[in-house]
């Protein structure tokens, strides 16, 4: 495993997303190569990738991110889907639709925090399927995955939520029934 699969990974995630574009691409394999002690021929296939389809820069980032801990990719990328929807509510849809894509791509199984990824139908029409508080509820079970506006845990484990089965989960588990109780 290169030693920045994984930021690599994380990267791919990102860009599959439409978060990370293909200059932040570029960049990072710029800046990485500055970090090397020793030419690295993969960094600078992607470096000078700049007019490459998409396609073909996510093929050489999942080729250098080869070894690399999904689960932590997937983590990473679920924070900045939040960051991102804190400011842009329009891209709920787009993040839905990734995060099926992502939960299937890796065909494994997924742990209980990730789970609610394969819950979303490809193609998510938000517009028109009547959910009208579906980027509030993507948001809200993006929001764990996010270090930088993330709640600090309660301590021994004790819920800090005043209104029980009013949170996001119960808004989700309504809206994934059709809206039955």
């Amino acid at each position: 495993m290169k030693p920045y699969a994984q930021e690599a990974e994380n990267l791919r995630l990102l860009f599959d997303a439409g978060i990370a574009s293909v200059e932040d691409v570029v960049a990072w394999a710029d800046r990485t190569i500055l970090t090397l002690p020793e030419y690295d021929n993969d960094l600078v296939e992607i470096s000078l990738g700049a007019k490459v389809p998409r396609d073909e820069m996510d093929g050489r980032l999942r080729f250098v991110s080869e070894g690399a801990d999904h689960l932590e990719a997937i983590r990473n990328l679920l924070g900045r889907m939040h960051r991102t929807l804190l400011s842009d509510r329009s891209r709920a849809g787009a993040f839905a639709r990734t995060m099926w894509n992502v939960s299937g791509e890796f065909a494994i199984e997924l742990p209980r925090e990730l789970g609610f990824m394969d819950r979303f139908e490809e193609p998510v029409d938000t517009a028109n399927s009547g959910w009208a508080s579906f980027a509030d509820d993507l948001t809200a079970l993006t929001a764990p995955f996010d270090m930088a506006t993330a709640p600090l845990p309660s301590p021994a484990g004790i819920s800090l939520t005043k209104k029980k089965g009013k949170g996001f989960r119960e808004r989700l588990r309504r809206l994934l029934r059709g809206g039955r109780k």
